[in-house]
Order: C-alpha cells, then structure tokens, then sequence
C-alpha cells in the first residue's frame, strides 16, 4: 500500500495522509510529468507496459504520485531515476506548469538532456519501449488517441515554451 499527503483546493497541507487512489472530494494530492528533450528538439517518450492499470499500452512521459514527505521535484528526479534508469541533476530540471485536476496537483518538469537510448534501463513493470519523437510526431500519436488524455491537455502550451 502506498500513501500520500493530502491538500486542500488551494494546495494548503491538510495535515493527513491516505491511501493513493482512495480521495475525498475537495483533497488532492501531488504528482510530476518529466518531458525530457534533446539538443536536436526531439522528445523522450516511453511505451506504458500493458499491465499497468492506468493508460496501458499509451506512449506517455515520465510521472508518477508524489511520496509522503516529498516534493514534486524529488518526484521527477525518483521517477526518472526508477522508470529509465537516469540521475538527472538539479540543474537540467526546470518547472514549467503546474495545474490542478480531479484529485491532485500536477507539476511539469522540463529536462534538457542527451540520452543515449542504448543508457537507459526500463523498469520492466512500468515501461515497454523508449524513443525519442519529434514533437509533430507526438502530435500524430496523440491525434491517433494512443497518449494519454493528459498529454493531449496541455502539449500545445508546453510546446511553446520548449520551443
């Protein structure tokens, strides 16, 4: 079981901590989305693995639930770290967006990075396949509905500020 610390609507802690996944209306939790980009401007995504409960099979980025006592940036550097096998360093992370859904605050971390794809070691429960995409290639896969719908929310945003 896993746990995590509750906020208010206003992203105030609520001095408790629950069950990820068992939220009260008007209590959020926290989690991070890393795009990481290369020095050509293509994108890293990651083939979710067919077993995991949310978005099977969908070409994502990386992300994941924030921890109890962590913040959203210890989330990206940990789950980059465990889903692709890379340490990235506090100065090639930068938050981009936050926003807030149903039931959790989301913060969008930018990662400018050469990697190798030969480097990165998937974390088998998680990850199928790795590669980088130029961005209009990501566009086509998320018109072709094989992202996550919350890639599709705000790509367009994000790709203005990336460039």
């Amino acid at each position: 079981m896993e746990f995590v610390e509750m906020f208010d609507n206003k992203r105030k802690a609520l001095g408790k901590v629950t069950e990820r996944y068992n939220y009260v209306e008007g209590e959020y939790s926290q989690g991070a989305h890393v795009w990481i980009t290369n020095s050509k401007g293509e994108l890293l995504i990651q083939k979710r693995t067919p077993t995991k409960k949310l978005y099977p099979n969908l070409w994502s980025i990386t992300s994941g639930g924030t921890d109890t006592g962590e913040t959203t940036l210890e989330t990206a550097f940990r789950e980059v770290k465990e889903e692709l096998g890379i340490t990235l360093k506090p100065e090639e992370l930068e938050l981009m967006m936050s926003y807030k859904r149903n039931h959790d605050f989301v913060d969008v971390y930018l990662a400018k990075k050469d990697i190798n794809l030969e480097d990165i070691v998937m974390q088998e429960e998680e990850v199928a396949e790795v590669k980088w995409v130029k961005p209009e290639e990501l566009e086509e896969l998320i018109k072709e509905n094989q992202t996550p719908k919350s890639l599709e929310m705000y790509f367009g945003f994000l790709r203005e500020l990336i460039g």
